[in-house]
């Protein structure tokens, strides 16, 4: 892998030959680095956070609102990309070199004329209109003090910040990770130009430092980012104060918001659970999870085909509790007795649906029926949508035996386990489904209490039911 990673294919930012200096002094502007890129790394998932939002109005309202979205980013963008190197002032190219021609270190090419006469460059230019790779490494070069002019740097930082902004979440293929690194890079130069003859760090090390900066501010990573700008930079002297920055970063980020990250999931309704419970759901058991959330759906063993439409129509839930009614000898009565027997998903009731394997009489049946009736590859499609099923009057009128299709051995936990528990288990077993059981079982009692998904398991969720556990957790920090 080292000896790949030599390879300057591979390597956008190659600094393994270059001498890296930097004294116990250059401590203080790198902490500074590590600050502001903290504070603007939440900054920018805040106004993304803001901006997701707005463009999930807009593309709800169909497909003839997106496309104009997305028109409209495009023109704001060739706009930008075109009108702005006019701001700017040509740069004369290094006189040591041939008329004309303006290249980056070690590279032909990079550099752009644009609107400039023969042996000058517009460095603005020479960024908006190159590659993004070729954009790194002309930011990121190190020995070049007076390549790019600070305007040109905080016009492209400005830029990059609101394309980045406003392009995320449209209609198009876009990402988060070389935008962040370009932004970063422009403004860990311009604090390179800043500091001046006061740090011993190369403008082009700054740039580098930036961009690790702002990226651990936005998306809170620290060890793969470390391996990232090791592999980007190949100079493993630039590892501890990339460290330092990285951590300076990530720990002024997270006291502001959570990572970018986090926050698209959020905004998309991804049931992503962390790692470990929040302290405060110990105070609450699954069984007052269960109490908040709507009455629980159930079906027979043996049910009729118009419940089993009514539910699916009804309901939007992925699995539901199979119930048996067993008869039992209660102190001399005979008494009704609900039996658990387990736990079917919604596919499989479709599926029972789409091949009509309805009967006559309410029945068990054989194993050996529904063998010769489905097939595992039918059983393991996840289909939800029973729309296209044509049921007439009479089929609604008959039986279906769930027993078949019925998991006999769901996992389940007693009403008055705490959430924090019940989380922990759900991420460590992969589930999909939890039932509740009460703690006492008797005939009168209802064998199942309720069904928990990850999305009841998540924080938010948990709050938004129950508000006063935000207010117990702030006085218990207070005290």
């Amino acid at each position: 892998m080292w000896a790949l990673l030599a390879m300057e294919a591979l390597s956008i930012f190659d600094v393994s030959n270059v001498t890296v200096r930097y004294h116990a002094m250059d401590i203080i502007p790198v902490t500074i680095i590590g600050l502001i890129g903290g504070a603007l790394g939440s900054l920018y998932n805040y106004v993304l956070h803001k901006v997701l939002r707005l463009y999930s109005l807009i593309n709800e309202k169909g497909k003839i609102p997106k496309i104009l979205l997305s028109l409209g980013i495009s023109l704001f963008t060739s706009v930008c990309l075109y009108g702005l190197p006019f701001l700017v002032s040509c740069r004369a190219c290094d006189p040591s070199l041939p008329e004309s021609v303006c290249p980056t270190t070690g590279r032909t090419g990079n550099f752009k004329k644009f609107n400039c006469p023969d042996g000058y460059y517009n460095d603005l230019a020479s960024l908006l209109f190159s590659t993004n790779d070729d954009a790194v490494r002309n930011i990121f070069s190190t020995n070049t003090t007076n390549e790019f002019h600070p305007v040109s740097l905080l016009i492209f930082f400005a830029l990059y910040c609101v394309l980045g902004l406003f392009t995320f979440g449209i209609a198009v293929p876009s990402g988060l990770f070389l935008p962040i690194i370009l932004m970063g890079s422009a403004y860990g130069r311009l604090l390179g130009i800043a500091m001046g003859n006061y740090t011993n760090i190369d403008e082009g090390l700054y740039a580098v430092l930036g961009a690790a900066s702002l990226m651990a501010g936005s998306m809170r990573m620290t060890v793969s980012l470390c391996v990232i700008f090791l592999e980007l930079t190949n100079n493993l002297l630039l590892l501890p104060i990339t460290m330092l920055v990285l951590l300076i970063a990530k720990t002024v980020g997270d006291c502001f918001n959570p990572s970018i990250y986090e926050i698209i999931l959020e905004l998309k309704g991804l049931p992503f659970l962390d790692a470990n419970p929040e302290p405060w759901m110990r105070n609450i058991t699954v069984g007052e999870l269960a109490d908040a959330k709507p009455p629980l759906v159930t079906l027979r063993g043996v049910e009729k085909v118009t419940r089993i439409v009514e539910v699916l129509r009804n309901t939007t839930h992925n699995g539901f509790p199979v119930v048996d009614d067993n008869r039992a000898e209660e102190n001399g009565h005979i008494a009704g007795v609900k039996e658990l027997h387990g736990l079917i998903l919604r596919s499989h009731l479709v599926a029972v649906l789409k091949m009509k394997w309805f009967l006559i009489e309410p029945r068990r049946t054989e194993e050996w029926e529904v063998r010769e009736k489905f097939s595992w590859v039918e059983l393991a499609e996840r289909e939800t949508n029973f729309q296209v099923v044509a049921i007439s009057k009479d089929e609604m009128e008959m039986y279906v035996d769930l027993h078949p299709f019925t998991n006999t051995t769901p996992y389940t936990v007693v009403e008055d386990m705490s959430a924090a528990k019940a989380m922990v288990l759900f991420r460590q077993v992969a589930l999909r489904h939890l039932l509740i059981v009460p703690k006492y079982q008797a005939s009168r009692v209802y064998p199942v209490v309720g069904i928990l998904t990850r999305q009841d398991l998540r924080a938010h969720n948990i709050l938004s039911a129950f508000p006063q556990l935000a207010t117990s957790t702030g006085r218990e920090k207070r005290n």
